[in-house]
């Protein structure tokens, strides 16, 4: 897992001079770099290598069709040599591990004890539930879906100017990660998935702009001083579940 972890750092650091983003990453981008790798280096400890290896799979299948479209919708654009943008790519497998690793070891136990507190009053069941790693939230799982449903109808709501450019490509994408979503919400425990949406939103706010306003690797076409809200609030989450 280690191994996996550093091969992924060196493609990270080589497509990123390789084209010409190296000069563009900001102190605070590096920072966000730095502690990426140092939470990764965590995840390698803690996943199977099986785990691993799929979780970079998916998410770089994700991420590759999801700049792509972005770039062809004219969403974005990525600044370095020849608009390549393989350096964003991997810096997005990155941050979906980052995310990963934070929602299943810190912000889902912290979610599924603040649930049991508002379900259980009694001081010594709340803190039995607290111990359980397997404790069950009292919010049914047909309220997940719901929810994402209602953060998915957020795009077209929130999409301003990036109305005029966004193809069917975007759509069909974005409609079927909400299916793959509903269906994947509605076998998780509400904590399970609050965990994992909160923990998208605050991943997602400082990553896109140290990566956009802070470095200006990439650019958004109507956004020059913070990325727009459809892009942190709906697809992030939805990426991510």
């Amino acid at each position: 897992n280690l191994l996996l972890v550093a091969l992924h750092v060196v493609i990270i650091l080589f497509t990123a001079y390789h084209e010409g983003y190296l000069p563009l990453i900001s102190r605070l981008f590096w920072a966000s770099l730095i502690t990426g790798f140092i939470i990764c280096g965590w995840l390698a400890f803690i996943v199977s290598t099986r785990r691993l290896l799929s979780l970079l799979l998916a998410i770089f299948v994700i991420e590759y069709i999801k700049e792509t479209i972005g770039l062809r919708s004219k969403l974005w654009t990525y600044n370095g040599l020849n608009g390549f943008y393989n350096f964003g790519v991997w810096a997005w497998v990155l941050g979906g591990l980052i995310t990963y690793c934070l929602a299943t070891q810190v912000v889902i136990r912290l979610i599924r004890k603040w649930t049991w507190g508002l379900g259980h009053r009694g001081g010594r069941v709340q803190g039995a539930a607290f111990k359980n790693p397997h404790a069950s939230s009292h919010i049914p799982r047909w309220v997940n879906p719901l929810i994402l449903i209602g953060i998915f109808l957020t795009i077209p709501f929130t999409l301003g100017s990036y109305w005029d450019s966004i193809g069917a490509l975007f759509w069909i994408f974005y409609l079927l990660i909400l299916i793959i979503g509903v269906y994947v919400a509605g076998r998780m425990d509400f904590h399970v998935f609050a965990g994992t949406v909160i923990i998208a939103w605050i991943i997602g706010n400082p990553s896109e702009y140290l990566g956009s306003v802070s470095s200006g690797i990439w650019s958004f076409t109507h956004n020059p001083n913070y990325p727009p809200f459809f892009l942190l609030f709906a697809c992030w989450p939805l990426e991510i579940l």
